[in-house]
């Protein structure tokens, strides 16, 4: 008896003695937010909302928690290491940190992408005002670009996500606000689209172009020359670019078109996961949502957030050396660019706006 005692022992003894604690958060304010890119208090927010979805009905005595599960994710993001590495770091199993990623990054974008990834519904007159004080442009409400997500190469229409560099690649489509908010966001197309063409069967270009909706009258939103001139979507297009105004249009164009530049620059440091991921598109497209998720959130809660405070000069509007997107013939439709007659609305539009710089 004293043997089998000895062998299988007290259950709840074992069960103290072969727990396991992952993911050792007693560390500073500073470190918890290197560590998983938000702040605790940020975390807590999401577990509040997302954890019952992630509890796991168990009796195994090493089963990750659903804070365990969501730090694994936001590790994950936040180095973009393979799962072994983060593994390796916190305790748990390269198995278990994938299981963790892929229960994580779903319900964060269930629970929170459509909340959190839109223009607000309140202070809009905010949104141009800010706008025009950091780029000197009036009535804007957004800018609008795409940036590449490097993927490993799919195994079903490979070639369609070879990008112009030739890396396997999503073009992802976004824009954001003054305050490096994202309002829209579109990771579903392969990077060999043109910018263009994502735009035109995006959810935004429904509600600008086909309903009409506005957040603001007079609302715009600038784009560079990859995009078609419409009555609310403005590139840098000009009628003679030796006049002043139109060089003061192309300045300030610029300068202000320069925040969604930051913006993805800002997502990448913050999710550097972006920069390459070994996933099927179809799940390196919802990561996609889920960072851009958790940015705009970072801001929401921490109204302090030091990018919130990052003002845009003339010098950082200089040409930075990269090749600009350009028109490709082959790739736009000759219905994405407008007769430039005196009565196309993009025209007149154009017009108006030359006529502010004069």
């Amino acid at each position: 008896m004293a043997l089998m005692d000895f062998v299988f022992g007290d259950d709840e003894e074992r069960r103290q003695r072969n727990y396991r604690r992952f993911f050792n958060t007693d560390m500073t304010p500073f470190a918890f937010k290197e560590a998983f890119r938000l702040s605790a208090t940020q975390v807590e927010f999401i577990l509040e909302e997302i954890a019952p979805a992630l509890t796991t009905p168990t009796e195994r005595n090493v089963a990750l928690s659903a804070k365990e599960k969501v730090l694994s994710c936001l590790h994950w993001m936040g180095v973009g290491s393979p799962y072994h590495i983060i593994g390796a770091t916190h305790g748990p199993s390269k198995s278990s940190i994938c299981r963790s990623i892929h229960e994580v990054v779903p319900v964060i974008v269930d629970t929170f992408f459509q909340r959190m990834v839109k223009w607000p519904e309140e202070n809009l007159n905010d949104i141009p005002m800010t706008f025009l004080r950091k780029g000197g442009f009036p009535n804007v409400a957004g800018c609008v670009d795409g940036t590449m997500v490097l993927i490993d190469a799919p195994n079903e229409h490979e070639d369609q996500f070879v990008n112009r560099n030739g890396d396997h690649a999503l073009n992802v489509m976004a824009i954001c606000g003054p305050n490096y908010k994202f309002y829209a966001v579109n990771a579903n197309w392969p990077g060999s689209v043109h910018d263009a063409r994502v735009m035109r069967n995006s959810m935004v270009y429904r509600k600008f172009d086909e309903e009409g909706w506005r957040p603001f009258p007079d609302a715009v939103i600038l784009g560079d020359s990859a995009y078609p001139l419409k009555e609310w979507l403005i590139p840098p297009r000009t009628r003679n670019p030796d006049a002043a105004a139109d060089q003061r249009f192309l300045r300030c164009h610029k300068r202000t078109r320069r925040l969604i530049e930051n913006s993805f620059g800002i997502l990448k440091e913050k999710f550097p996961c972006l920069n390459y991921m070994r996933l099927s598109p179809q799940f390196a497209g919802m990561v996609v949502l889920a960072s851009t998720t958790l940015h705009n959130i970072a801001l929401t809660i921490d109204r302090d957030n030091e990018n919130q405070n990052v003002e845009i000069h003339d010098d950082e509007a200089e040409d930075d050396g990269e090749e600009e997107a350009v028109d490709d013939p082959d790739e736009i439709d000759e219905e994405e660019q407008p007769r430039q007659d005196r009565n196309n609305p993009g025209t007149q539009r154009l017009a108006r706006l030359l006529n502010y710089f004069r």
